[in-house]
């Protein structure tokens, strides 16, 4: 995996050295603006578990060394960590290990925890002398700065223990065209090494003493040996006195971190506590000013600041207003409830509002600082309630702003600290999500209520206008018959008195009136047939169906044969599969056969060889010819009352045809389509129940199959 600039590499912790130095021995430099510099935030330093990019650093040693005028701040930030203050709560743990050189060999370890730009290796090279090695991950490009921090570290993992400057020297740098940054560290002895080694010579005068009266020299035997006890005394009381010292100091190192670590479990502790409590109490709150009410009731509890707000967004005024609040009297609430504090506003945004839009924590630690960005009435307000630090904390949810929590030090005698900042931080995100789930159930419940209220309005509607079409229907009805009906008597005496006056008065008549009048009883007959088929689709719609099996085939013979009499000089090739069975009205089937194989016999009139076939193909039914055939485009007007595709020329028809098939099929739970091709011929396909489970029988031609079949 390639690390880019923007991949978070270093942890915070290494910022927060850079930080401390500074208050301690820069205090001039403007902490905020290198921070803003560098694109970091206090609370990004603060927190232990945030990381930084390797192009944050850049800008941030990039502007210190600027700001400081000291090209070599970084190794003293490194030189830093000695101090009980750098190293926070590992400063015991690694006081507890032997030496420093035992540093270097779990460094690999204690590095993971700083970095994720290199991993780290060390060796011993000699007595007093050992090589470390730094390889970079692939992708990864740090600045010069940081092998001075590196270097810094080193010293000051000796320096803990009191050993005086290791002499380091980099033999390989990456910065010089080198692969790895190499580092070859070596040191000399500490006081405590020096005593026990002259302890061990102190000790070698004991036998030389006994020497002395071996060879003669009695007399120089006793101040000898006193001598040489005295010196072995001396340097053992020396040497107790600097270890009990060491001892005494790490001792009391380890105490006072001990102490800062249970104090800083019993703070975590109780925080966690209460967020969770916080968390159990939101948990059965679904009302939004419930849910503010219990928080507050809880913060009042386990907040060891006395006062607090919470501002929430109003979409419809644009604003923060007040949603809730502890510790203040009800005098100061009503105050409270009148703030608006606009976020659209042209003007300079105050710092709550600046904190919604901008989501950063603030932490202030005099309230004159931000008095300039504050209205003078706010301002006032604050300054009366005795507020001198505070801080704020934006309500955040799902990347949204909802609001903005804040508390003050009214009980706390002191300066808020960034465990402060960070403890708020962890609870405005619970709020923020009681919050917005509460906003949610609140617009579920009004939407549920709108669609009940819209399904209630709907159903009134459809069974008012289910009731209006049901009555039209029945008017419709109604005048199709009477219509029907009525029509159907006069029709039949306008074509009748034409067919007796054409034959009574022909020979009186000239050829002109002669046509006139065989158009009169052709039109007559054509109205006629007309109303049939309007009576058809009447009768079809109120026809109670007897759905069985019916044989499809044989229906199909049936119809043929009697077409074929019709015209039985006709070059005819038909082809029908036998035991097509379907689910239907025989009656209603009866007739959309006759009206499928019809149109099939009619439109192939003209073929030199007409060519007719009916059967089922993956329990689709069809009927195909030969004939005129039909233009897709047009395919929809096909089964629609009063349209015929090829107008009234040759062909007879009244345009009702397939109009009365649809209504057929769709009746018997069907659907029927037709594919064609002008003067390649059409294909007619249905569907019904049970066509799928039709059988082919074995093949068997019926008696009329060879007539059929006959030129």
């Amino acid at each position: 995996m390639a690390f880019g600039p923007d991949t978070p590499l270093y942890n915070s912790r290494i910022i927060g050295l850079f930080v401390k130095l500074l208050r301690e021995k820069y205090p001039q430099v403007d902490i905020g603006e290198l921070l803003n510099h560098a694109c970091m935030k206090r609370w990004e330093v603060a927190d232990p578990g945030h990381w930084f990019s390797q192009r944050q650093i850049d800008l941030f040693t990039d502007k210190l060394v600027l700001m400081t005028g000291d090209p070599r701040i970084a190794r003293e930030a490194g030189r830093y960590a000695a101090s009980p203050e750098g190293l926070g709560s590992l400063h015991a743990f690694v006081l507890g290990l032997v030496g420093p050189e035992y540093i270097f060999f779990i460094m690999h370890k204690l590095a993971r925890k700083f970095t994720r730009s290199s991993r780290s290796s060390s060796r011993r090279i000699g007595p007093r002398e050992i090589e470390v090695t730094v390889a970079f991950e692939p992708g990864v490009v740090e600045n010069p700065s940081q092998c001075d921090n590196r270097i810094g570290y080193f010293e000051a993992a000796f320096l803990l223990f009191g050993y005086d400057f290791p002499r380091i020297r980099h033999t390989e740098c990456i910065f010089k065209g080198g692969e790895v940054c190499r580092y070859n560290i070596s040191w000399n002895p500490s006081l405590i090494s020096r005593l026990i080694v002259a302890r061990r010579f102190s000790l070698l005068l004991l036998p030389l003493s006994s020497l002395s009266l071996f060879f003669g020299a009695g007399h120089f035997f006793t101040p000898a040996l006193t001598l040489a006890l005295f010196v072995y005394l001396l340097f053992t009381l020396l040497l107790h006195g600097q270890e009990r010292k060491a001892l005494l100091s790490s001792l009391t190192s380890m105490r006072n971190s001990t102490e800062k670590l249970l104090t800083q479990t019993q703070d975590n502790c109780d925080n966690a506590q209460m967020i969770n409590e916080i968390g159990e109490v939101l948990s059965k709150r679904t009302d939004l000013d419930d849910i503010l009410r219990s928080v507050n009731q809880v913060l009042l509890k386990r907040l060891d600041y006395g006062r607090g707000i919470i501002f929430l967004f109003d979409r419809d005024r644009e604003a923060l207003v007040l949603k809730g609040c502890f510790g203040f009297s009800e005098e100061h609430q009503l105050k409270l409830a009148q703030m608006v504090l606009p976020v659209a506003s042209s003007e300079p945004h105050g710092v709550l509002v600046r904190c919604f839009l901008q989501q950063e924590p603030l932490l202030v630690n005099d309230l004159s600082e931000v008095r300039a960005r504050a209205s003078a009435e706010n301002y006032a307000f604050f300054v009366g309630l005795g507020v001198k630090s505070f801080i704020c904390a934006p309500i955040v949810c799902e990347g949204e702003s909802l609001g903005v929590f804040a508390v003050d030090d009214m009980k706390r005698g002191g300066e808020l600290l960034q465990s402060d900042l960070n403890l708020i931080q962890g609870v405005a995100p619970v709020i923020g999500i009681a919050i917005r789930n509460a906003m949610h159930l609140a617009n579920e419940r009004r939407l549920s209520e709108q669609l009940r209220k819209a399904s209630e309005l709907l159903e009134r509607r459809v069974d008012e206008r289910t009731s209006e079409l049901s009555q039209a229907n029945q008017e419709l009805e109604f005048l199709y018959d009477s219509v029907s009906h009525d029509l159907r008597t006069p029709i039949r005496v306008i074509y009748g008195y034409g067919e007796l006056l054409l034959e009574s008065y022909g020979p009186q008549l000239d050829d002109s009136a002669k046509e006139y009048l065989r158009c009169i009883i052709s039109g007559g007959e054509r109205m006629e047939a007309t109303l049939d088929r309007m009576l058809d689709l009447s009768e079809i719609r109120q026809a109670q169906l007897d759905l069985q099996p019916v044989d499809l085939s044989r229906i199909a013979h049936g119809i043929m044969a009697d077409l074929r009499i019709v015209d039985y000089k006709r070059g005819l090739t038909v082809e029908i599969q036998e035991g097509v069975v379907v689910t239907g009205d025989e009656k209603l089937l009866t007739r959309v056969m006759e009206n499928l194989l019809g149109n099939a016999w009619k439109y192939t009139a003209g073929k030199a060889e007409s060519a007719i076939s009916f059967g089922v193909r993956d329990g689709v039914c069809y009927v195909a010819d030969n004939g005129d055939g039909f233009d897709m485009s047009q395919a929809e007007r096909l089964f629609l009352p009063f349209q015929r595709l090829h107008g009234d020329s040759d062909i007879s028809g009244h345009g009702f045809g397939l109009s009365i098939v649809r209504k057929m099929i769709e009746r018997m739970g069907g659907q029927v389509w037709g594919e064609g091709k002008p003067g390649e011929g059409a294909t007619f396909y249905f569907t019904l129940p049970g066509a799928a489970n039709a059988r082919v029988l074995p093949q068997q031609a019926p008696a009329d199959a060879g007539e059929l079949a006959a030129d």
